[in-house]
């Protein structure tokens, strides 16, 4: 499967461990989708202007997709976190909730690129 421009570059974002604090902070103590942030970063590198409109889409789909999916894993990963014996079963959580997150980039880059000013199926190839 090939991977979209958005996933690459969160992954390059992510091993920056400040962005990663600042991310999960920002997810944590303020309930921030980390996905929203990161393609807000993507939108901007991409010379995007911000859009409000656009904006307020993103955020209401990823609030959505974490409220239904991302959240109730993370719970449950931490518990297992938590809990004696349970190493494999948090490992398999935490692959979920990471193909979760990339689903959910996924979706968001295609409603970012819907717009006008978004990138063509040509220009999502280069970079």
């Amino acid at each position: 499967m090939k991977e979209a421009p958005l996933w690459r570059f969160a992954l390059r974002l992510w091993r920056d461990k400040r962005i990663e604090r600042v991310c999960l902070r920002l997810q944590d103590e303020h309930g921030v989708p980390v996905a929203v942030l990161l393609t807000a970063l993507w939108l901007s590198d991409a010379g995007r202007r911000p859009d409000p409109a656009l904006g307020r889409r993103l955020l209401a789909y990823a609030e959505q997709f974490e409220a239904d999916y991302l959240r109730p894993l993370r719970a449950v990963r931490r518990r297992a976190a938590d809990g004696q014996g349970t190493v494999e079963l948090k490992r398999q959580i935490q692959e979920a909730e990471l193909e979760g997150e990339r689903l959910l980039l996924e979706q968001l880059s295609r409603q970012a690129q819907a717009q006008p000013g978004g990138q063509s199926e040509e220009e999502e190839g280069e970079g």
